[in-house]
């Protein structure tokens, strides 16, 4: 079984080719150019690489987010296109997910992280030792509520993500036993999205690709300051 992953949720963009659960190829870039003129050169030469056809992918796969919009959009539109063209289904891949999965088997919490802005955290946190068993959903919160929930836990936690540096600095006088992961292995790729999606393929969760949607768990800034503009208009007339 041959499935396709991209990872476009943050600055870098990247592909991987994987086989019943073997990655056999990953192109990674991270440049400044836009996801828009890089994602369908790494997808082409993870394929090459891997000495794969399109006609020969099983199921196709993103990162739904969170993250970027702009990238996160790049990214299911190509896989959605893809799977329309070749008629196979796609498999959605949580980020943060895809984020802790590279501390899979470590004796450890991995907490991914990602900078939120606005004094938020994306965040989601998996039992490394025990199966990579998810502790609780993808969520955005505050650091200091992050830190209220992970006061709880007695393993050590190793923070991963791009948000990593900045929970880590910020927690690591209150939480004793937080670590940063390595640099090497902290960021987003899609290799791990290629792993998790075989393994939520066997799972059954595999989906057709007109129900491939992004995952952005708040709405856009933009949409945010309309809210705000709109709920401060009621306030006035009232």
């Amino acid at each position: 079984m041959n499935i396709l992953a991209v990872e476009s949720s943050a600055g870098a963009a990247s592909a991987a080719v994987c086989c019943d659960g073997k990655v056999l190829s990953e192109v990674f870039t991270n440049t400044a150019l836009t996801h828009s003129r890089t994602l369908m050169r790494c997808i082409d030469a993870a394929l090459r690489c891997a000495e794969i056809d399109f006609d020969s992918i099983g199921a196709f796969s993103a990162s739904i987010g969170p993250g970027s919009f702009t990238g996160i959009r790049i990214g299911c539109a190509t896989v959605k296109g893809l799977a329309a063209a070749h008629g196979s289904p796609c498999v959605p891949v949580s980020t943060l997910e895809a984020i802790a999965y590279a501390l899979a088997g470590v004796d450890c919490v991995a907490c991914a992280v990602m900078d939120a802005r606005c004094g938020q955290v994306y965040t989601a946190t998996f039992d490394c030792s025990d199966g990579f068993r998810r502790l609780c959903p993808d969520q955005a919160v505050p650091i200091e509520e992050l830190c209220a929930f992970l006061k709880n836990l007695q393993k050590n936690i190793i923070f991963i993500g791009d948000g990593a540096v900045l929970c880590y600095n910020r927690l690591k006088d209150v939480l004793p036993n937080v670590r940063l992961a390595p640099e090497n292995i902290r960021y987003q790729r899609a290799g791990t999205v290629s792993l998790l999606a075989y393994r939520q393929y066997l799972e059954g969760e595999a989906i057709p690709e007109a129900e491939l949607v992004p995952s952005y768990l708040r709405l856009a800034q933009a949409q945010r300051e309309l809210k705000r503009r709109l709920e401060q208009q009621k306030g006035e007339r009232q």
